[in-house]
């Protein structure tokens, strides 16, 4: 399963429209759909505030631990709606 599909199971489990999803980020509204239909790939912190926006998380297990990546985009706007 590559990055895309992924990507395309966490929008449609989120119940949420690529549109929203999009702006919740801080993006155009077409970013998702892009992604989705396109050649190119999010970069990790991205594809992580896109998890985040679907109520997903983005871990990643070492042998003795386990790292949550996050989003730095959700972040900014959770905490811009805070203010």
């Amino acid at each position: 399963m590559d990055a895309r599909d992924i990507l395309r199971q966490m929008v449609d489990a989120s119940g949420k429209s690529q549109r929203l999803i999009s702006t919740e980020i801080g993006r155009h509204p077409t970013y998702v759909a892009s992604l989705l239909h396109g050649e190119s790939y999010p970069q990790v912190d991205t594809f992580a505030s896109i998890a985040r926006a679907c109520g997903c998380e983005v871990v990643v297990r070492l042998p003795t631990t386990v790292l949550e990546v996050d989003g730095w985009q959700v972040e900014a706007q959770r905490e811009a709606r805070l203010d």
